[in-house]
């Protein structure tokens, strides 16, 4: 029989998936699963090839909390968009096909958010890397509870939540709907991980608390999302996002503030080494390698991160000398040995890069 509420949904869940056959049924069903009841999950399916609509639409059958909506082939963004549009809850969530929920994920968020009259409540994730030959690394954005009652409160502390990698992914997080549509938000307008949602939202947010502990898990490949992308967009991507963040400190008045700007420019300097690894791992021929690595460490924005930055990961620090110098052939015969090293060494330094 399939059941559902006859009061309006708390949470609209949003979730866009593309040939997930394998993941699927799994992450529907921790959403099915909430202690909370009163939820919607709406999702769009971006034009699968495989069984992943017929397995949603036995579920949705039998669950009228579920709404199945097929689109054409599109990005998760895209169809993040369309979810949007249906969203009808007093807060929204995103989920993903290959994250699985905690049974009490969504009444903890609500009931922080309710309780501390919060705009934005962030949980923590467990984020399963999976590399070559399955190996898995496992890692933890998550930190202690926290409230931040004051909008300078939040913004002064949002540097911390960034470098721990918690406060940019758009999933284990309880959003506002009023607020978002007030905002004119879209997750499209960035890139492919939505991260420009999360810093658009945040802009004018003025209370948001912390969930102590894990909300849910995500497995993810175990290649950063802009190395993915190509040596050109993955670029691209990262000087996009980094730009986005400079604005949203400058926005919030902090551009002084010795902390942010420490965290922003490692956080750049972790994104540009991978970026580089990237390019000398590619098989280009050197000639080529090396015009495109000189591109990416003569700007004025690498020569900055360099002097300033105090990156986590020794892969990083190793290169802040020779990009500071300029020094193109030490910094490809470098990366070409950190490719040699083995990879999964950027995954603790910059999580959110896989969310």
């Amino acid at each position: 029989m399939a059941h559902g509420t006859s009061r309006g949904p708390v949470v609209s869940v949003l979730m866009a998936v593309h040939d997930a056959e394998g993941s699927v049924r799994r992450a529907v069903e921790s959403v099915q699963s909430q202690s909370l009841r009163e939820l919607e999950l709406i999702v769009i399916d971006a034009g699968s090839q495989d069984s992943t609509v017929r397995i949603l639409e036995a579920i949705a059958e039998r669950d009228l909390r579920v709404e199945v909506v097929r689109a054409d082939a599109c990005s998760r963004q895209e169809a993040l968009d369309v979810a949007l549009e249906r969203a009808g809850g007093r807060y929204l969530t995103v989920m993903d096909a290959d994250t699985i929920a905690r049974p009490g994920m969504l009444a903890d968020l609500v009931g922080l958010a309710e309780e501390r009259s919060l705009e934005l409540a962030v949980g923590g994730i467990e984020l399963c890397l999976i590399g070559v030959g399955g190996r898995a690394t496992e890692l933890e954005l998550a930190s202690d509870a926290a409230v931040f009652s004051t909008q300078h409160d939040l913004r002064t502390s949002a540097w911390y939540f960034f470098s721990s990698g918690q406060l940019l992914p758009v999933v284990g997080k309880l959003f506002r709907l009023d607020r978002v549509r007030d905002l004119g938000l879209r997750f499209s307008s960035g890139g492919p991980l939505a991260h420009r949602f999360v810093i658009e939202y945040l802009a004018e947010a003025e209370r948001a608390g912390i969930l102590g502990g894990i909300c849910c898990r995500a497995e993810r490949l175990a290649t950063p999302v802009d190395r993915r992308l190509g040596q050109t967009e993955g670029y691209r991507l990262l000087e996009r996002e980094h730009a986005a963040l400079l604005g949203l400190y400058r926005h919030w008045g902090l551009e002084g503030d010795v902390a942010s700007m420490e965290m922003l420019q490692s956080r750049y300097m972790e994104r540009l080494v991978a970026c580089v690894e990237g390019v000398c791992a590619s098989g280009l021929p050197a000639v080529e390698q090396r015009r495109a690595v000189e591109a990416m460490i003569g700007t004025d924005q690498a020569r900055l991160a360099a002097s300033v930055a105090r990156p986590a990961s020794s892969a990083a620090r190793s290169m802040l000398a020779p990009v500071r110098g300029g020094n193109v052939r030490l910094v490809c015969a470098q990366a070409r040995l950190l490719a040699l090293l083995g990879r999964g060494r950027a995954a603790w330094a910059m999580p959110d890069a896989y969310v």
